[in-house]
């Protein structure tokens, strides 16, 4: 099976409230796809939230509107 990966032009495709589930190969490219979010948010104005599953090595990342 092949694993997602969470890639900056694939955050910039995403539209404000949609949420993308990532299926990684494990719990590191969990919180490099985290990173990755949150340190794009600053240049496209927007805001990541994003929930992990460690346990599934899974990372659902939505993106919010800045307020």
């Amino acid at each position: 099976m092949e694993k997602d990966r969470v890639t900056s032009a694939t955050l910039r495709r995403m539209k404000v409230g949609e949420t993308q589930t990532f299926e990684l190969p494990n719990a590191e490219a969990v919180n490099s796809g985290k990173a990755i979010a949150y340190r794009l948010q600053h240049s496209l104005g927007c805001k990541f939230s994003a929930e992990s599953d460690y346990a599934n090595n899974r990372l659902s990342i939505t993106k919010n509107a800045r307020q």
